[in-house]
């Protein structure tokens, strides 16, 4: 699990403060330049560094989608 806003940073341990990451994608987001948020629908969006994407186009995993 992954911390919208960390917990160092007072971030609660609540539903709506996490993401599920696999081990490789949790790295990224601590170690790298990708940023995650989550919508108003609930689920996490994810915005690339600029040297992948310069216009930081957010991402969705399209996947599995809320019913």
């Amino acid at each position: 699990m992954h911390h919208i806003v960390f917990w160092r940073h007072h971030g609660e341990t609540k539903i709506d403060n996490l993401v599920l990451l696999c081990t490789r994608h949790h790295r990224l987001i601590h170690h790298g330049e990708w940023k995650v948020r989550i919508t108003q629908d609930g689920l996490p969006e994810f915005s690339p560094p600029a040297y992948l994407d310069p216009t930081g186009t957010p991402r969705r995993n399209t996947m599995h989608l809320r019913t």
